[in-house]
């Protein structure tokens, strides 16, 4: 009995030492060819490939660690890459942007505001203050908002925003603040930022249409129609938005893969 226990226990080591060896050889195997797809440029395979040795073969460590170095050496190319691509598109977009801002100006409180705005000349408050109108702007801190001017004899209480151009529309809703001097009523909604987007990527679609202003409310409706010089103030501040979160996303790609190339040189 005793030596059936025993020859049993051996050929499990056995059987035991040919998986580990089996195991061992497959591993080394995935690993070169992850190394073989990496030097082909075939990036996305190795990682596949690399990805499956930790998943299948948890316990051969050595190998493992092999399968880590390589893949932070595919990280690194990949890095390198995607900052040369981001950096191609940031750069001639800079000039686009600063082209774009000559149409803008910046206004700050500088007492209680850490942000200036960047507000079209065609559109600054002070000028159109006691008008119904649409004020879009761009924070420096690269968020887009706008608002909706009503000035009146009597109170619209509009909550909502409804643009409008035939059969198409888009209905936005917000704050509204509201107040009164010199005999006339005053309500300022504000859109929340999606909202804004949305509106001014409807109006710089139909920048050549006749487009319908509805501000609805607890009050009777109000409704007026965007000159042409607000179109294309609104579809320029638009353009200058996109423009400046595409500047933005490029900057936020650009610092990522450089924080990733440094940490591995730091290490190498």
């Amino acid at each position: 009995m005793k030596k059936t226990v025993l020859f049993a226990l051996m050929l499990l080591a056995m059987v035991s030492c040919n998986t580990k060896q089996k195991q061992l050889k497959q591993a080394e195997q995935r690993v070169a060819a992850a190394q073989q797809m990496v030097e082909c440029g075939n990036l996305n395979a190795a990682k596949l490939q690399l990805d499956s040795v930790h998943l299948l073969y948890p316990k051969q460590v050595q190998v493992r660690r092999r399968a880590k170095a390589l893949m932070d050496s595919i990280v690194y190319i990949e890095a390198k890459r995607n900052l040369q691509y981001s950096d191609s598109l940031l750069q001639p977009l800079l000039p686009e942007v600063d082209k774009m801002l000559r149409k803008f100006y910046n206004e700050k409180n500088g007492e209680y505001e850490f942000y200036g705005r960047y507000v079209h000349k065609q559109l600054p408050t002070d000028r159109n203050f006691n008008r119904c109108f649409l004020q879009a702007y761009v924070n420096e801190d690269i968020r887009i908002a706008m608002k909706s001017y009503y000035c009146g004899q009597k109170a619209v209480n509009h909550e909502s925003l409804t643009l409008t151009v035939g059969e198409e529309y888009q209905t936005m809703n917000g704050k509204t603040h509201s107040f009164e001097t010199d005999g006339n009523h005053y309500e300022i909604l504000n859109l929340e930022e999606q909202d804004a987007i949305s509106a001014l990527k409807f109006i710089a679609a139909h920048d050549k249409d006749r487009i319908k202003v509805t501000l609805g409310g607890s009050g009777s409706n109000y409704v007026y129609y965007l000159n042409q010089t607000e179109k294309q103030a609104l579809a320029e501040t638009c353009q200058l938005a996109l423009a400046m979160l595409d500047v933005r996303q490029l900057e936020q790609q650009i610092n990522i893969a450089q924080a990733q190339i440094d940490k591995y040189e730091n290490k190498h």
